[in-house]
């Protein structure tokens, strides 16, 4: 029988912890897709709303009438109905970056969103399609990503609606790891 010292055996935990512990968060993470985040019914819904104002063509930009159709609309898209089954969970989901300022700070907030010039170009997509993304202290960023920019992003999904400059969200997003598309 070998004996080993006491403080040997804490090295040891500490060792196999800091091997397993990576792999472990790596894991516990489930990856996404943005269709994910959307109701199927709400889907066929809007759809249908949309064949209507379809058949609108006829109205011009700037009328009234047109005004109308499309604050409807926008108003049906910010309050979109979110998916609750991945909430208070770890999630990893790719999208692209929307600044919210100017700010290079590493733990800035910042819109995640599904295609690329979504919230830069107008209207921005419904809320169930905006993650604001709020890093955490000790997340790995190595820097801010850039405006437009495809990355993925993982950690707590909680189901937050928020009006920002660029749009409202559905979901806020804790991100623990910011990282470029790969």
């Amino acid at each position: 029988m070998v004996l080993i010292p006491h403080n040997s055996i804490n090295f040891l935990l500490v060792a196999l912890f800091m091997v397993i512990a990576p792999w472990a968060s790596a894991s516990t993470a489930k990856e996404i897709t943005w269709d994910d985040l959307i109701e199927e019914a709400w889907v066929k819904e809007v759809q249908a709303e949309m064949a209507v104002l379809g058949r609108l063509g006829f109205l011009q930009d700037g009328t009234e009438a047109a005004n109308k159709a499309m604050e409807k609309l926008r108003q049906k898209w910010d309050a979109a109905p979110i998916v609750t089954k991945y909430l208070n969970q770890r999630i990893r989901i790719p999208g692209y970056v929307v600044p919210l300022d100017a700010s290079r700070d590493k733990r800035r907030e910042f819109l995640l969103v599904p295609y690329f010039g979504a919230c830069i170009h107008s209207p921005p997509p419904p809320a169930n399609q905006i993650i604001l993304v709020q890093p955490e202290p000790n997340s790995k960023v190595s820097r801010m990503p850039e405006s437009m920019e495809t990355i993925w992003v993982e950690g707590e999904l909680l189901g937050v609606r928020s009006t920002t400059s660029q749009g409202v969200t559905g979901y806020s997003l804790r991100a623990t790891t910011i990282r470029p598309y790969e």
